[in-house]
């Protein structure tokens, strides 16, 4: 066995003052939201953070999207999002969808971070298999129309803007790319007009061209957040040195800490959170209220026509009951419980008297105005615990990693961080877990908007954060020369030049809670053999302490891969293997990997693609 237990090899550390990205003052911001999307932007004209109107006056609005298929041609265009897009999808259910194409929601899919490829599928509310990664790209699409032409009115092209999307700080790195390369097929970068149609699901779909990736950024949610509660703790008075920000949006609970005590931002901690948020609140009311009408999945309800049915049931869940979830702590004198309009057809279908059943429950149902009273106390037993209870117990978690340093200040933003109920709950369950009362818990103007116009913050100033911590160990494999004093001799072997080999060998890049800074690591590599004009090299990444080899004794990986980088090595000369040598470059300080190489025979670089959405692990 090996001697040592920490990694057997490291790539090379090299400094690298210069920074990644400039400053812009030209920026344009999406907040592609679980339950909702915002836009903002700056010019050059004043300097102000401006939000975009998406539906009459409202900045913010539901992550909704109905496209019209035209069958002629075989384009399609998205002709609304947020409640025009629901409004127009719940008149067309009742006389039939055929053209339309409709969606809610679909960022909970990049949740699942393990399945997510560029082929993963959605289904639309309509019927009908799409390209999850497509869908993304249309609602790009029409956001960048809504801020170019309707708002801008043509004054701007795209390619004026640096863009920004913001994406929650737990994702890893196939998620984000998702995310990138749904931008380029939204023509972000460049001035094509955006993607127009559909790719049949099993045809091919080849990764997009990368047109100035530069012009492109992921924003952190929780970081930029972070950005603009500190921006606003400035006009009211001196903002705080260390502080928590929690996110909490409709799919997500974001948490990060930072330390501004020498004037830039350093994280403290690797990105934590889990993927409960506002959403799973009106999940857990759908389920009450299948438990009333004893009606699983409402199946009863949604046979006769599903379409129309899940435009009732969506309109009622994510419309009617989201207001009152917002507002819910509030207190009103008099007021103990929530009132909700039942949808007419849902009545029409399960009966007044099914519908009475509720005081079993101890509710109320009001047959005159079709109305369900629920308490207080059985709303936040049976339909906000769940949800506050996973959020509080990732709150913990970030107080215990922090012992024995402290913080001054915890701020709560997102759509549902600015709940009062959230906030009180939050604060009642920091003060138990530290033993004292603990009221440095703000919820900054507007915490729903937090998030987009903190991210044209970061990217005019996106330096200011200095330093993070790495969320896992990340690294490659190679085939090192054999050394009995710390390879285990399992891994021996005699490659095609008969020098002695360790295969497997797990070359480390950044280690879990490494703090990474303004730095690059180096990894020096060989063509798999003189043919090799094309070579993969896999990225893998592992939580775990000690791994020492991607692969144990039974064959089995011991590390997960996350993607691979393709480098074009060409070799029209035909210089002996051995003297092809190629330096990889890899950068994990961004919110991105990246990565670049070179030929140290020539020190050209060559072409590096970084792919973390073909099939992995």
């Amino acid at each position: 066995m090996a001697l040592s237990k920490g990694p057997l090899a490291r790539a090379e550390k090299i400094q690298t003052p210069t920074p990644r990205l400039q400053e812009s003052n030209c920026i344009a911001a999406i907040d592609f939201g679980t339950s909702s999307v915002s836009v903002a932007y700056t010019t050059p004209n004043d300097g102000q953070i401006r939000l975009v109107p998406l539906y009459n006056t409202s900045e913010r609005v539901s992550n909704s999207i109905l496209i019209v298929k035209d069958q002629e041609n075989q384009q399609s265009k998205v002709i609304g999002i947020g409640h025009r897009a629901q409004s127009i999808y719940s008149d067309s259910a009742k006389k039939g969808a055929e053209n339309f194409i409709y969606f809610e929601r679909i960022k909970t899919l990049l949740e699942r971070e393990k399945s997510v490829n560029r082929t993963t599928e959605v289904s639309s509310f309509t019927g009908g298999s799409y390209y999850l990664i497509e869908v993304i790209a249309f609602i790009l699409t029409h956001l960048k129309e809504k801020l170019l032409t309707d708002h801008l009115k043509g004054n701007y092209k795209s390619t004026d803007f640096d863009w920004v999307i913001t994406v929650p700080a737990i994702w890893k790195a196939r998620a984000r790319r998702m995310m990138r390369e749904a931008a380029y097929m939204a023509g972000l970068t460049s001035d094509a007009p955006g993607i127009t149609r559909f790719t049949p699901v099993g045809s091919p779909l080849p990764r997009p061209e990368e047109v100035n990736p530069e012009k492109l950024s992921l924003a952190l949610e929780p970081e930029v957040a972070a950005i603009y509660a500190q921006h606003q703790s400035e006009v009211s008075g001196t903002p705080p040195q260390r502080y928590m920000v929690v996110d909490i949006g409709g799919g997500t609970v974001d948490i990060t800490v930072h330390d501004k005590s020498n004037g830039k931002v350093s994280v403290v901690l690797p990105p934590m959170g889990n993927t409960w948020g506002g959403t799973t609140v009106n999940e857990e009311l759908s389920m009450l209220l299948e438990e009333i009408v004893d009606d699983k999945d409402f199946k009863s309800f949604m046979k006769p026509n599903p379409i129309s049915a899940k435009a009732t049931l969506n309109k009622f869940f994510y419309e009617e009951f989201e207001e009152r979830k917002k507002r819910f702590g509030d207190i009103i004198e008099g007021i103990n419980e929530v009132t909700v309009t039942l949808p007419r057809t849902f009545i029409m279908h399960y009966g007044n008297n099914v519908l009475n059943e509720v005081k079993k429950l101890n509710m109320h149902y009001d047959p005159g105005e079709g109305s369900l009273s629920i308490e207080y106390y059985l709303l936040e037993e049976k339909v906000f615990k769940f949800t506050i209870d996973m959020i509080i117990k990732c709150v913990r978690a970030a107080f215990d990693e922090l012992k024995p340093d402290g913080i001054d200040t915890v701020y709560l933003v997102g759509g549902f961080g600015g709940c009062r109920f959230v906030r009180q709950k939050i604060e009642e369950a920091i003060a138990q877990h530290r033993g004292m009362f603990y009221d440095n818990i703000v919820c900054p103007v507007q915490p729903d908007l937090a998030v987009v116009t903190g991210a044209v913050m970061w990217r005019k100033d996106p330096n200011i954060i200095q330093s993070r911590v790495a969320d896992a160990t990340y690294g490659t494999a190679v085939n090192a020369p054999f050394n009995p004093s710390i390879h285990d001799i399992y891994y021996w072997f005699v490659d095609e030049d008969r020098q002695q080999r360790c295969k497997d060998v797990f070359v480390v890049f950044v280690l879990k809670g490494e703090k990474i800074k303004d730095e690059v690591y180096k990894e020096t590599g060989l063509p798999i053999s003189q043919s090799t004009e094309k070579q993969c090299i896999s990225i893998f990444c592992t939580t775990d302490d000690g791994v020492q080899y991607t692969r144990d004794k039974k064959g089995k990986r011991t590390v997960r891969k996350i993607g691979e980088l393709i480098l074009d090595v060409p070799n029209p000369d035909n210089v002996p293997r051995k003297k092809r040598v190629f330096n990889v470059f890899m950068d994990f300080s961004g919110t991105e990997i990246q990565a670049r190489a070179q030929y140290r025979i020539t020190g050209e670089e060559v072409k590096t693609v970084c792919d973390f959405l073909s099939n992995q692990d």
